[in-house]
């Protein structure tokens, strides 16, 4: 008797085409899990436990503008390293990113360099940082290190270009890097010139509070010194800027400055010299009072 065919028995299959079937490749997801329940699977760089080890400090970008040769590098140099300048680039020379800038004294990139502050002000300096001589790498990231280690607030200053050939660089920084404020350089033998100019529209387009630094103020015959502070004072107080200047002599001015520079009630100008050291302290004042705009904002 003839037994239909869906009541014939099936062949067993054999085991290996069983495993076969069953077997697939394994996901992404797979993988994930596999890593994250391994008892010695590697840390991921970037997690949240990664940020909570770091220490807490305050961040605050500075960018430094102002036209060619007005002593912008110099002095990022001499506030971050806490030395003075020798007269011939000495402190500039650690602030440069490549050798044809050490040659012809400019800068030509976007370079960056930063000083801590503890809780009470003062400066967070280490002797290697007044070595003589540019700075490499490993030893500028060995030096960040041991900054940011002890800083409850660091100032991260942005170097930007002066020559009219480079501006394409500097509006990159404006805009790409975010800076809290302009620290808009001048020198004191030459005034406001026209790339400072362009610089300041800029920043004022941007909308970034911006400050003044005169330089070279050891070496200003007193009547160009006092003509080009009242140029920038007019120039301040024009319908196309709209700043109350307000001259910076003592720390309570640069606390006094360092309160209103963000909301621009005031524009803070400092007078200094890299090589004496005149009007410094006030400067690093107003470094260490001054308040992110994103902390200031809420």
């Amino acid at each position: 008797e003839l037994i239909p065919s869906s009541e014939q028995p099936q062949a067993q299959e054999k085991p290996d085409a069983a495993a076969e079937k069953t077997k697939r490749k394994p996901s992404a997801d797979d993988e994930i899990a596999l890593t994250a329940t391994a008892p010695d699977a590697p840390k991921v760089i970037g997690t949240d436990s990664d940020e909570e080890d770091l220490p807490a400090y305050d961040d605050l970008k500075i960018a430094t503008i102002g036209n060619v040769d007005s002593g912008k590098s110099t002095l990022v140099g001499v506030l971050t390293k806490a030395i003075l300048d020798d007269g011939r680039g000495s402190a500039r020379s650690r602030v440069f990113n490549f050798a044809h800038e050490q040659a012809n004294g400019r800068t030509s990139s976007i370079a960056q360099e930063i000083m801590g502050f503890r809780d009470d002000g003062k400066q967070v300096t280490f002797d290697h940082q007044r070595q003589a001589g540019s700075v490499s790498v490993a030893a500028r990231k060995q030096q960040w290190t041991q900054v940011v280690a002890q800083s409850s607030k660091v100032v991260t200053f942005i170097d930007l270009c002066g020559h009219e050939k480079y501006l394409k660089t500097t509006i990159f920084g404006l805009t790409g890097l975010y800076p809290d404020y302009a620290m808009i350089v001048v020198n004191a033998n030459a005034g406001f010139q026209r790339m400072t100019r362009e610089h300041l529209g800029i920043a004022l387009a941007l909308k970034v509070p911006v400050f003044f630094v005169v330089t070279k103020i050891d070496i200003a015959p007193d009547n160009v010194f006092t003509e080009n502070m009242h140029s920038l004072c007019r120039l301040l107080k024009s319908n196309a800027v709209k700043l109350q200047p307000l001259i910076v002599r003592t720390m309570a001015d640069a606390e006094q400055g360092a309160q209103q520079v963000s909301t621009h009630q005031a524009c803070p100008i400092f007078c200094v010299s890299n090589v004496t050291g005149d009007g410094l302290d006030p400067l690093r004042c107003f470094m260490a009072s001054v308040a992110s705009r994103t902390v200031s904002s809420g």
